[in-house]
Order: C-alpha cells, then structure tokens, then sequence
C-alpha cells in the first residue's frame, strides 16, 4: 500500500506502560496543556501581528485599498453583514454543504479503507485510481456533475464528499494494513469474536491514520465545497465572493472570506476536539 499521510510520531506502538505510570498522568496532562497553551497563543500572536501589520500599511499607504482594505474597514463590513439575510442563506447552504460532505464523505471513505483491508485484491486494483483522483482537483468534473444533476446543492456535495473519502479511505487501508499481526493473531488465540477484533483491536491500532485521514477529509471538504461554489454555483459564501468580487465590491469580498476562515478555525478547533477523544490515552 502507498504511504501514509500522517505523522510518524502518530504510529502505534507496541510497548505497554510500566505499572504505576499513571502517577504521571497529572505531568503529562500538564505538558499537554502547556503545548497547547503555546500553539494557540503562537497563532493569536501571529493574528494580531498580521492584523496590526496590515491596518499599519493601510494607512501609510503602503498598497491600495483595492488590494487589501484595512482590517478595521473589514470587521466593520463583517459586522453589518451580520445583520443582512442574504448572508445568513449563504452560510446555512455552505454550512449544510460542508457538513453533509464531511459526514458521508468520511463515512464512505473509513468503508472503503475497511474494505480495501478485507479484501486486499480491491485495494491493489482501486489505490493507484484513488491516488490519481487524490492529485487532481476534482472542481474540473463539476460541469459534468452539472449536466447529470443539476445546478444546485447536490452537485456540490457529491464531489466534496468525494473529495473528502479519498485521503479518509487511503489513510485508513494504510493504517489497517500497517497493524502489527501479532495483534490479530493474539485476539484469534483469545478467540475474540471479528467484532471484537475490529473495534477493539484493529480500528484502536490504525487510530492515528484514521484521525489523518479525517483531518484530510474535513479540510478537503470545505475547500470542495468553497471551490465549486465559487465557480457556477448560484448561492452559498464561495458564489458571494466570486460575485464580490466580479462587481468589484472588495470591502464586502473580504468581509466574506473573513467569515469562510472563520469558519475553517472552527473546524480545526472542533477536529482537535475529536482527536483528543478518539486517540486518548495513546499519547503520553
């Protein structure tokens, strides 16, 4: 199988935890929050940084308004877009879009990894295509999804959820395939039913895959969706900037994308969250 795309620190390991390690347990935690501490005090230094920069060479002068409009001027749009209906139709179609992409997308993916474990023939017959989809970016098949179902919510939904099942399925076949046998062999001798041995052995050992693998999911899912709305969609926050920007209303433009990195920090606070929960206890 092809390499994986997670993190190597992230494999599993085989060693088991001495007896009385969790009295370190409170200075693991502690470190972890201090990393964390770190990371999201890092990237809001890094914001307010940018932010005090741009407003800064806004008003020196340094560049055009029409390149990029002072960051008080955008909030300022931000704030009165808030209050338009308009906008709020936009996002709850982008919010549907991304959220049914993500869900079905990983769904359809962690299935089709599984599969490919199971029956290895698929996996060494479908990867190199999934591969090849993974390079391209499919926005290029949105005319034809076009002509096959139409200019609306589901055209998009079908690609990002493709989008979002290839790195889900790849990730997810590497990590399985990557499980040491002993563990199998161990849970056959304890005759644990296949159940038993998928959830509670091979799911737990491919974790830090699978979670890569939603990591992958959950960004190409939104950056499907923005992408194909932006090209010939008829609503939605990508279709409000394309349309921005084609009247040449820059402040609101910028307004817009404000909101799409808003709403891609939530994700990656809300897939943090989820990682902590599906790999707890593997990281010391």
């Amino acid at each position: 199988m092809s390499t994986s795309f997670a993190a190597t620190d992230d494999l599993p390991t085989e060693s088991m935890p001495p007896h009385g390690a969790d009295r370190d347990a409170p200075r693991r935690a502690r470190r972890r929050f201090g990393r964390s501490a770190y990371s999201v005090g890092s990237t809001i230094g890094l914001l307010a940084l940018f932010t005090a920069f741009a407003e800064l060479g806004s008003a020196a002068g340094w560049w055009n308004d029409h390149v990029l409009p002072a960051p008080s001027v955008i909030f300022a749009a931000l704030g009165e877009l808030l209050t338009e209906p308009q906008f709020w139709i936009d996002a709850q179609r982008t919010g549907v879009e991304v959220a049914v992409s993500i869900v079905f997308g990983s769904l359809l993916g962690f299935a089709a990894g599984l599969l490919f474990w199971k029956v290895p023939l698929l996996g060494r017959v479908f990867e190199p295509y999934l591969v090849s989809f993974y390079a391209v970016p499919l926005v290029l098949f949105y005319p034809v999804m076009i002509v096959l179902v139409g200019i609306n919510a589901m055209s998009v939904i079908i690609l990002a959820t493709i989008m979002a099942a290839i790195p889900m399925a790849l990730n997810t076949a590497v990590g399985l395939n990557q499980m040491p046998a002993v563990y199998l062999k161990l849970a056959r001798s304890l005759k644990a039913s296949p159940r038993q041995m998928l959830f509670a052995i091979a799911i737990p050992a491919a974790g830090p895959y699978i979670v890569a693998g939603l990591r992958l999911a959950v960004v190409y899912a939104l950056i499907g969706t923005i992408a194909m709305e932006f090209t010939t969609a008829q609503a939605g926050l990508g279709y409000r900037i394309r349309y921005l920007y084609e009247i040449f209303d820059n402040i609101q433009m910028f307004a817009y994308i404000a909101v799409v990195l808003v709403l891609s920090c939530l994700l990656t606070v809300a897939l943090a969250a989820v990682e902590r929960v599906l790999l707890r206890g593997r990281n010391a």
